[in-house]
């Protein structure tokens, strides 16, 4: 497999694997890529429905290195710029879940589960 993906800027939304799960997304840096999984250097987000854009419904984990196998990924955002995934988050005048970095990168968008 080719390493298109590699030490590129990601947007990753892993697959939910049961009605009623958690949207996960992580943001960061590939480090590597194999025929059967995607090594992120990045930052988790969690949160099922978010009303009224309150950020306790929001759960952010630690940056760290994360292995996700391919067949958990859903789709994946090429991110043409440095991304600060360190950042603080919260919400943009349209409802999205954003960082607070120099792009306002987008975690997710109002309609990926934000009410």
């Amino acid at each position: 497999m080719s390493d298109f993906l590699k030490n590129k800027n990601i947007r990753l939304r892993c697959k939910k694997s049961y009605p009623g799960a958690h949207t996960h997304i992580i943001i960061g840096q590939v480090v590597e890529e194999s025929d059967r999984y995607v090594v992120i250097k990045g930052r988790t987000f969690h949160f099922s429905r978010i009303v009224d854009g309150m950020r306790n419904q929001v759960h952010a984990g630690e940056t760290t290195v994360r292995i996700i196998p391919w067949e958990n990924v859903e789709i994946i955002h090429w991110l043409t710029y440095e991304v600060d995934c360190n950042t603080d988050f919260g919400f943009d005048k349209n409802g999205n879940l954003i960082l607070k970095d120099s792009k306002s990168t987008v975690i997710a968008e109002r309609r990926d589960g934000l009410e």
